[in-house]
């Protein structure tokens, strides 16, 4: 598999889950949740450069655009030859370099919960872990259903308040990160740019 492709198969495949056991979060974690909740709420739509490095330290780098509900546009930089689109119902793989296509269900995935039109963090997802410290605050999430193939891990800087980097965590303990620069918020976006068409790739 192509290294660009790990974060996003790996996003894909392990519907994030927990470790077997946590303990209890204070109020002060609710705290900090709820703080989260309220910041993902606010953000609309986003435009940034990404730096991936999976377990193996490949690295990866590129654009990726958000916007809610359910779209998401991961451009990757060449030598990698990968798009990946969230179109509100499938995310969708294309590889350029062997024209091959996946769609996977957009809500089976973990990167859903960045797309949602209103963020709660509770009920199908479970904050397992809350770290706080400096001007860090570090957030580990599960789907509460599925206990043991892995977790998303959410960091926030504090001044500004904004989110800049996750870490995936798979069942077997590999772990990538994604982090985020250049950040531009709640900016007009293109509709095209969530769209697939396999046509434009032939």
């Amino acid at each position: 598999m192509p290294k660009p492709l790990y974060f996003l198969f790996a996003l894909v495949m392990m519907a994030i889950s927990a470790a077997p056991s946590h303990a209890a979060l204070t109020e002060a974690d609710k705290a900090q949740i709820a703080r989260v909740e309220a910041y993902l709420d606010t953000l609309k739509t986003f435009k940034a450069d990404f730096l991936q490095i999976d377990s193996a330290g490949g690295i990866a780098q590129g654009d990726v655009y958000m916007r809610k509900p359910g779209r998401m546009r991961f451009e990757y930089k060449p030598p990698a030859q990968i798009l990946v689109v969230a179109d509100g119902l499938w995310l969708v793989f294309h590889d350029k370099e062997l024209k091959e296509t996946t769609r996977l269900p957009l809500m089976a995935t973990p990167v859903s919960i960045l797309l949602k039109e209103n963020v709660s963090l509770s009920g199908d997802v479970t904050v397992t872990d809350v770290q706080h410290a400096g001007e860090t605050l570090r957030l580990t999430i599960i789907d509460t259903d599925n206990r043991d193939e892995g977790s998303i891990t959410l960091i926030f800087t504090d001044k500004p308040f904004e989110l800049r980097q996750w870490l995936v965590t798979d069942a077997q303990g590999q772990v990538t990160s994604v982090s985020l620069g250049k950040i531009e918020k709640n900016i007009k976006l293109k509709a095209e740019l969530f769209t697939f068409f396999d046509s434009d790739y032939e």
